[in-house]
């Protein structure tokens, strides 16, 4: 009969996931961690996905809306 095969011991550790500050928002001011979805600009200032996001839609809607009034 065959000994069975001893189980090797990792040697690695388990990664551990630290929260981190990353910045302030550009939009709100708040706090910005590396748990949340979060943009980083060239002048290394960040901002959330969706504070970026409501801001694009509002000048979308700005711009929109002064097409619609005939202006170009």
């Amino acid at each position: 009969m065959r000994k069975p095969l001893a189980k090797k011991k990792k040697l690695w550790k388990k990664y551990t996931f630290s929260v981190r500050t990353v910045g302030k928002c550009r939009y709100c001011d708040k706090e910005v961690t590396n748990d949340m979805s979060f943009l980083c600009y060239a002048d290394k200032s960040c901002s959330h996905f969706k504070c970026e996001e409501q801001d694009y839609y509002k000048k979308f809607i700005k711009k929109d809306s002064n097409n619609r009034l005939g202006s170009v």
